[in-house]
């Protein structure tokens, strides 16, 4: 065979890079962790449960509801999560019960292994679909190459692919990919196995997360024209394919509603019933700009894929304006959810569903700057956005920077900081309050340490200072939960990379029996200044289960570090 005379496709060759490079991180996660590798967790636990329920226990109409990942309806524990992540991940279940030991449970290695293979898969199948998508906006195969190993390299799908492959996200980003390949497809074909295919995928992505059911609304961007658009409707309401396409996806669709009626009874049920939108008010900054998540600060890849949708209108006017329009409207969808930040995660998870039609954009901007005089720029600037993205998981992935309560001050001590030294010593707490909380303030107590020796609680040399104990009475039993509020200010005078010194909650019942213990570091940084500063958190408690039980708050100084402690206040706030 003539090697030099063979048509190797570049996007292919890119597809095997991404491939071997997950492969490898997985493998030496596992040699890293050995008997610790864990990549079922935070979500993923409760998509998992699933398959455990239904095929390891046998208890899945029997769950015990947790204020977590199952919760009581009437008197019945139901899975709070969508069934569609499970059924994704359950031929890798399989697999991993294949090759399981006798007596091993559905969290052995053999399982954690199993679903990393998985986030992998669906990664690789996610990214076909996206090339085979791209090929059919004519983009030649250095651009597809060059757009698919960006957005590997460059954005947060590594994490939640090869990282977090219990997540949704890899396998929304699969099934969107796959909706809107077909989809084309059908458009420029008319033939109805695509139109059936891409129905098919639909049902499955709205199993997966309901909300990417709104990728619907790019088929005229992926149409190209509205009189095109509206023969791709007219098309699909011929007799036959509407009933295809209708039975489909009630079909595929029609799991999740199978499910809630086997755990409870009922044929439908909304599990996010304490969560939801803030519609009038959404966090469209904070979303994309803030330290704590912003879009543009941990994946500033997408501001290529922004250029590109800009670029799009001088392109094709009509399908400039429907993209970025989708694009508006998500951001305004997901800012306006109640936890903005979608809780402990890297960067803002819920976009890696979408960035199939993302890396369509990215493309045309890499086109533009292919053979131009600001190539070398764009280069630069891709460069810089895939090395900072690359240290910014391993950061993620080490503890160096928080999953869920970045700032400003925190962001500047961590940047580009990759050593052992700053592994987990980011602090302070700052929880949102729950969605349409209505508040009650419960007590507060104020200490300012004021004595005829001292103006100030000197913790040198001391593990232990400062401790308050509230007694729970009939007004402390809220039906969602308790919210602290503490300010305090601290006097360090050494600077240090110690971050020890603890703020611990300890919820016990009255026989004393911890149900709820959780600390964390009392400075936001360890400290790199002298002086004085002020500290401040938020902290979301679960309910408090029955009058008599206590809830302890203290400072635990374990590494006995020299600090002072003044002007401390709690507020306790009831949530109904």
């Amino acid at each position: 065979m003539n090697w030099r005379n063979r048509n190797v496709s570049t996007s292919r060759s890119a597809l095997w890079i991404v491939s071997i490079t997950s492969l490898i991180l997985v493998l030496f996660s596992v040699l890293q962790q050995g008997g610790r590798y864990s990549v079922i967790s935070s979500d993923g636990i409760g998509y998992y449960s699933y398959l455990t329920h239904i095929f390891e226990t046998n208890s899945f109409s029997q769950q015990v509801p947790d204020n977590r990942f199952v919760f009581d309806f009437k008197g019945k524990g139901v899975n709070k999560y969508y069934v569609g992540t499970a059924i994704s991940m359950s031929p890798f279940y399989a697999l991993g019960k294949l090759f399981s030991s006798e007596g091993s449970t559905s969290s052995s290695f053999s399982y954690q292994f199993a679903i990393s293979l998985s986030g992998i898969f669906y990664l690789i199948l996610g990214l076909i679909f996206t090339q085979k998508l791209l090929k059919l906006f004519h983009f030649s195969e250095k651009i597809i190459s060059i757009t698919l190993l960006l957005f590997f390299f460059g954005t947060n799908l590594l994490v939640y692919s090869v990282f977090q492959p219990s997540m949704s996200h890899v396998y929304s980003f699969c099934w969107v990919a796959a909706f809107l390949f077909f989809t084309k497809k059908y458009a420029l074909s008319v033939k109805s196995e695509y139109l059936y295919a891409s129905i098919a995928c639909l049902a499955l992505l709205v199993l997966v997360r309901p909300i990417n059911g709104i990728v619907v609304f790019l088929i005229p961007f992926l149409v190209g024209s509205w009189q095109g658009t509206m023969f791709y409707f007219w098309s699909i309401f011929s007799k036959k394919r509407l009933v295809f396409s209708v039975l489909i996806f009630l079909l595929i669709s029609g799991i999740q509603p199978l499910m809630w009626y086997l755990q409870s009874g009922n044929w439908w049920i909304w599990s996010y019933a304490q969560e939801g939108f803030y519609f009038s008010s959404p966090h469209l900054f904070d979303f994309l700009f803030s330290f704590r998540k912003g879009v543009f600060i941990y994946t500033p890849m997408l501001l290529f894929s922004f250029l590109g949708g800009i670029l799009w209108l001088s392109k094709n006017r009509f399908q400039g304006i429907g993209v970025l329009l989708f694009f508006v409207g998500v951001v305004y969808l997901l800012s306006s959810w109640w936890n903005w930040y979608y809780g402990p995660s890297f960067g803002q998870r819920p976009l890696v569903d979408f960035y199939s039609i993302s890396a369509v954009l990215l493309a045309l901007s890499v086109k533009q700057f292919l053979g131009s005089r600001q190539q070398y720029i764009a280069l630069f600037l891709g460069v810089i956005f895939v090395l900072l993205n690359l240290f910014q998981t391993y950061q993620f992935q080490n503890g160096i920077i928080s999953s869920w309560d970045m700032n400003w001050k925190k962001y500047q001590y961590s940047f580009l900081k990759i050593s052992s030294t700053h592994q987990n010593t980011l602090g302070g707490n700052n929880d949102i309050m729950l969605y349409n909380a209505k508040t009650t303030n419960l007590v507060q107590v104020n200490y300012e340490f004021d004595s005829k020796d001292t103006e100030s609680l000197d913790y040198t040399n001391k593990e232990f200072g400062w401790e308050h104990l509230f007694l729970a009475d009939s007004n402390f039993i809220t039906l969602r939960g308790i919210y602290l509020k503490v300010d305090l200010e601290l006097f360090d005078s050494n600077i240090s990379n110690q971050n020890g010194a603890l703020f611990v909650v300890d919820l016990q019942d009255s026989n004393g029996q911890n149900y709820h213990y959780y600390t964390f570091p009392i400075r936001d940084v360890p400290p790199n200044k002298l002086g004085w500063k002020k500290e401040q958190y938020q902290i979301e408690l679960p309910k408090i289960r029955r009058s008599g039980d206590r809830l302890k708050l203290y400072i635990w100084n374990k590494e006995n570090e020299s600090f002072l402690l003044d002007n401390l206040k709690v507020n306790v706030i009831g949530i109904n």
